[in-house]
């Protein structure tokens, strides 16, 4: 009788361990599945362009239709640049030439929760409103947005600059948050120095100097993390002067 009695507890221990498992797989799988899916998709490129994967510092050069993962670097040359555009829509990043940006996204029920984090160079972004938190970060602050164009500017080993062009900016970091609107520009010297905001000079602002471009229009298929497949179309418009 006791080796019957046994043996029910340890069937039950085996019961309760594979149910167990059950419950906890989909936790543990559920973020190796968001892994898997891309948060940004390269539209377009030019010249020497690099994907960068995380924990490496050699990258591939990309192409139109290369997709980047969270924690990803984007290379750009001299003479080269890239767009890239988010999956959920949310925002479209220019990186121009040498320049050397980390892209971070996290899903968030419906939305992704965005953050680039440029380590040198210069970025232009358009935020669309109500498509999940964007946030531009860097060695001296952070710029929190809704909804607006700006750029990024990060010297080496040196301080930030802020260009807003439409919309509202908000510069923040240990010392202080300032706003940043059109026509404006946010310097930061350091980590340590407070964010200040003035008037935008004449020829201080980065441009765009790539070629005039037809409609562009794409369509790329992927995989989510329940395994449904997905499609996903982009458009480039020819832009106006």
């Amino acid at each position: 009788m006791p080796q019957n009695n046994n043996s029910g507890v340890i069937m039950k221990k085996i019961i309760y361990l594979i149910l167990t498992v059950f419950i906890l797989l989909p936790i543990f799988a559920a973020p190796l599945q968001a892994a898997k899916e891309p948060i940004a998709i390269v539209i377009k490129a030019r010249g020497k362009v690099y994907l960068v994967p995380a924990g490496q510092k050699k990258g591939k050069l990309v192409k139109r239709g290369s997709r980047i993962y969270n924690n990803q670097r984007i290379l750009t040359k001299a003479k080269s640049y890239a767009i890239i555009k988010f999956i959920d829509n949310g925002g479209i990043v220019r990186v121009l030439a040498n320049s050397f940006c980390k892209f971070e996204g996290k899903k968030k029920k419906k939305s992704l929760s965005k953050n680039i984090f440029l380590e040198l160079g210069s970025i232009f972004n358009q935020v669309f409103k109500n498509r999940g938190e964007y946030r531009v970060s860097t060695p001296t602050s952070v710029a929190s947005v809704k909804g607006t164009k700006f750029w990024v500017q990060q010297k080496y080993k040196g301080a930030t600059f802020y260009f807003g062009e439409e919309g509202l900016v908000e510069i923040s970091n240990s010392r202080g948050v300032a706003l940043l609107r059109a026509g404006m520009t946010g310097i930061v010297e350091s980590p340590n120095s407070k964010p200040i905001v003035r008037k935008t000079r004449k020829n201080e602002k980065p441009a765009l100097d790539e070629e005039e471009e037809n409609p562009d229009e794409f369509r790329l298929e992927f995989e989510d993390a329940q395994g449904n497949t997905k499609e996903l179309k982009f458009k480039l418009r020819k832009k106006t002067k």
